[in-house]
């Protein structure tokens, strides 16, 4: 059987699942289980639907992207400026070592 996780769950919701259980002659873990599958019996398709069609009126991952970066565009061309480059790069100092210890056949 499946095992869920709760975490953070505060000290009063947890004292009033425990005093539930008690009243309904159960262990707290058991209590858990039947307001769960009330929940879950009581839950239509309609339900569902409705939750999956609110969930569908919030613009999606790229729409708020977009939303984030509409004011860089101006008449449909991306505008930005970028400085001029001060310093030039430099070699990487590993890059001597690395060609010497390829050049050497006896494994270390």
């Amino acid at each position: 059987m499946p095992t869920v996780t709760v975490r953070n769950l505060d000290e009063d919701t947890k004292r009033g699942l425990q005093q539930l259980g008690v009243l309904h002659g159960r262990s707290m873990e058991a209590e858990i289980r039947a307001i769960l599958a009330a929940a879950v019996r009581t839950t239509t398709a309609e339900d569902l639907r409705a939750a999956s069609a609110a969930d569908s009126d919030r613009p999606g991952l790229a729409e708020r992207i977009h939303q984030r970066f509409v004011d860089l565009h101006l008449d449909g061309e991306l505008v930005i400026e970028l400085p001029d480059r001060t310093t030039t790069t430099r070699p990487n100092p590993f890059d001597d070592a690395a060609s010497a210890d390829a050049d050497d056949p006896a494994p270390r």
